[in-house]
Parts: C-alpha cells; structure tokens; sequence
C-alpha cells in the first residue's frame, strides 16, 4: 500500500485541502494529487465538501457504498445558494466556454462557491451539428485543461448521456474528473444526491441505456431537456436546467443559467427555494425569478432504491476499463 505519511497525517488531523496546500506551499491540484494517490492505493477516504468551496477527507474503515452522493456541510445551516447549469457539450462547435466563464465571474462578484452541472459536459461520441473535437479522450482532455477554475468555486457534475457515451467505450468521464481536478466533483452517470443537513437534493440527467426509477415528493434538478422550466407536481419539485451552450433545441430558447436561494428550517429541511434564471449573451440577464413553498417528503431515498440500473448487459463492467493515463 502506497504510504503518503505527510499527507494521511493531515487527513487524520481534519484539515481542509486548502490549509493542507498552505503548510506544504503547493497547489491545490497537487495537493489533490497526492490524495488521489493515496486513494488509489487502497486507503477509504470520504470526501465531505462545504458551502464556502472547501473541501476535506477523511478515512473510513470500509469503502465508501454511496456511488452518487455528495455530502455538503453549511456554513449557514438555514441557507443554501449554487448556480445550476447544464448541457455544455465540450467538443461540439456550438459549445460556449466563455459563457462559462461568465457564470464564474457572476460567482466571483456574488460570492457563490458551489455550480450543480447536471450533465454532459463533453458532447462524446454523438452529438448535434458538428464537432470541433471529434476524439473523445480529447474533449475529456480539452475539459481538463481548460474548465474554469477559482479558489473556493466548486462544480458537483451529474454525469449525462453523452459523459456515457464515452464510458460504453471504457473511458470512465468520472474517474477522469475525480483523479484530475480537485474543483469537478462527479456525482454518477445519470444520478446526483446531494446529502444536505437533513435533506437531499436529486440530480438527474437522461440515459436512454440506463432505467431509471421515479423519485416523488423531491427536490429534483434535471439536466438533457436544453430549456428551462419549473414544474411542481404533487408534493414535488422539478426544475429542469437550460443548456449553457448554443446548442438550444427551439427557435424561442436561449442558452441559460438558474441561481438556486434555498431556505432551510429549524430541522434542516428544506422549506422554500428563489429561482432565477439568467440567459447568457454578453452578460447574465435576468428574464425570470419565482420563489416556490415546497411540503416535502422528509423520509430520506437510499441509492440503493433511485440508481439508475444498466438496460444492456454488455455494459455491465465497463466501470473500470478507462485509459490510465488519468490515474497515478
């Protein structure tokens, strides 16, 4: 077992990948490199990310059995705030990288740490129109290299349809993330849980190979529709993202953003959520803002009873068939 003493030391003594990057003076990627490593070499490590853009780990006995969850800490236990985006299709001609970069620089001026990407962030071995990049390994590489990056802003990537498209053909889009850059933080193909005081927030993103079970009386956020809309049904709540690229799907649609204000009560439930949701051109404009009541179901979901299960046989066990040039 690879042995990282200064590192596993930090990790027992509770430090944030920041304070560990400024005692050793080094990056924050390289900081993640060495703790990647020691991952990779069989230690249990359980990541635990806070609203403020920190990140720290710490060991556990056994493996982690939560393949889609994200644990997230607040530093106002009554307030929640995270842009949403969606869609980004890296590869295609039509993908925007400077529209990105504008939702971070919303981010930077209002102090918002955590983006919810809920899907396809490559365009993969499919798309609309044409590509720009047409090798897979290479969108995943131009992702890489050239997704924004600021101190203390998170992404949390729900893995969509065309990130599949790439894992069919044993290129696995979230060991690639998770092994590269310690700021894109996948959640699983198809399915995010964001694990939030008492309550969980759902992330999903169409995959015609995978079934996928209903989640009701949940705060769903969902990725691969292009186009914005709000819609409660029952006890729920859907909010589906627009795409944060050119690749809209209706002559009235424009590319788009949502800032998500979610308030919280006494328990640690969510109570009521602010949308507003931004088109994106030169700047961010606000063309909607609704505050929605939510009565939801506070009996938490397991993964075990909402992950999507493969459709195809022959796909099964492809998880670990990914090009190693990502892993230490």
């Amino acid at each position: 077992m690879f042995e990282d003493v200064e590192i596993i030391n930090m990790i027992k003594a509770e430090k944030t990948i920041d304070e560990m990057a400024n005692e050793l003076d080094i990056s924050l990627n390289e900081i993640h490199r060495r703790i990647m490593c020691v991952k990779n070499s069989g230690y249990n490590l359980n990541k635990i990310v806070y609203d403020n853009g920190k990140i720290r780990y710490c060991l556990r006995k056994s493996p982690e059995n939560n393949l889609c969850t994200i644990k997230l800490k607040l530093t106002d236990r009554y307030r929640f705030s995270a842009m949403l985006i969606s869609d980004l299709h890296f590869g295609n001609v039509l993908a925007r990288i400077d529209y990105l970069k504008k939702v971070y620089r919303y981010c930077q001026k209002y102090g918002i740490h955590i983006i919810i990407n809920c899907g396809d962030v490559v365009d993969g071995n499919f798309g609309k129109g044409e590509q720009n990049i047409s090798d897979s390994t290479e969108q995943l590489e131009y992702v890489i290299k050239n997704y924004p990056t600021s101190d203390n802003i998170l992404n949390l990537i729900c893995l969509g349809n065309h990130d599949y498209s790439l894992f069919k053909y044993g290129i696995d889009v979230k060991k690639a993330l998770e092994n590269a850059r310690y700021d894109l933080i996948p959640f699983g193909y198809g399915l995010g849980i964001l694990s939030l005081e008492s309550d969980q927030i759902f992330i999903r993103h169409s995959i015609s190979e995978l079934s996928f079970e209903p989640i009701n009386k949940k705060l769903v956020l969902e990725g691969h529709r292009h186009k914005a809309a709000f819609t409660s049904e029952g006890n729920g709540f859907l909010v589906n993202i627009p795409t944060l690229s050119d690749l809209v799907l209706g002559k009235h649609e424009l590319p788009g953003v949502v800032r998500m204000d979610l308030s919280l009560n006494n328990d640690g439930y969510i109570e009521s959520g602010n949308f507003e949701q931004f088109v994106v051109s030169d700047k961010l404009q606000t063309v909607n803002e609704s505050v929605f009541k939510f009565d939801l179901d506070r009996d938490p979901l397991s993964e075990d009873i909402v992950r999507p299960k493969v459709r195809c046989k022959e796909i099964n066990g492809q998880i670990d068939k990914f090009n190693r040039k990502w892993r230490c």
